[in-house]
């Protein structure tokens, strides 16, 4: 009897996968973004469209014709980079966004990454002056991991009441540079996924 309630242990156990990094993969399996043999993951909720599609979403906001435009903007300044890029938006809500574009690799050091940060902060002063938005920072920082260097820049744009949270990112790595201009309402800016981007 003893020896048959082991086995019947045994099996139970072998047939539930305990498996931490299995079952996170599959939690998120069908929010990663895949760009430049890369892979981020994104909340849930998160899917690829083209740029048709972004723009016809972006046009369908109602009442907030400011971030519409500012949208459109960004998207514009990616374009203009002529590099491979690739669009996000949450399926429930198009201001969620996230652009993901091939970049320069960057040598960085400590010194040059803080320029960095500190001339995309006055690029954009520039551009929320022009946009007639308010602008905050609310950090800028670089880090280093064994296999990348990254910097991050953190900042708010409002407009009367309403307002959105901004994040980009440039991970230079020995596989190229990615940069990643991250757009929501929600204050969520995914860094553990950069972080793990960082150290593959």
């Amino acid at each position: 009897m003893k020896k048959f309630l082991l086995l019947f242990i045994t099996i139970l156990l072998v047939g539930c996968n305990f498996s931490p990094e299995k079952a996170g993969f599959t939690k998120f399996s069908k929010n990663t973004i895949e760009f430049k043999n890369n892979t981020i993951v994104l909340t849930s909720g998160y899917v690829k469209t083209t740029t048709e599609e972004f723009k016809a979403r972006i046009d369908t906001l109602q009442n907030k014709p400011k971030f519409k435009t500012v949208a459109l903007q960004e998207l514009k300044k990616i374009e203009d980079k002529k590099v491979d890029y690739e669009i996000f938006i949450d399926e429930k809500n198009v201001e969620n966004y996230v652009f993901v574009y091939a970049c320069d690799f960057y040598k960085f050091d400590e010194h040059r990454a803080a320029r960095v940060v500190q001339s995309m902060s006055d690029q954009l002063k520039d551009e929320s002056t022009a946009q007639e938005m308010r602008y905050k920072r609310i950090h800028g920082r670089f880090f280093f991991t064994p296999t990348s260097k990254v910097v991050k820049l953190k900042y708010l744009k409002a407009y009367k009441k309403e307002r959105k949270f901004q994040t980009e990112y440039i991970v230079a790595s020995k596989a190229g540079g990615i940069g990643l201009l991250i757009s929501n309402l929600e204050d969520i800016d995914f860094e553990r996924s950069v972080k793990r981007l960082a150290v593959k």
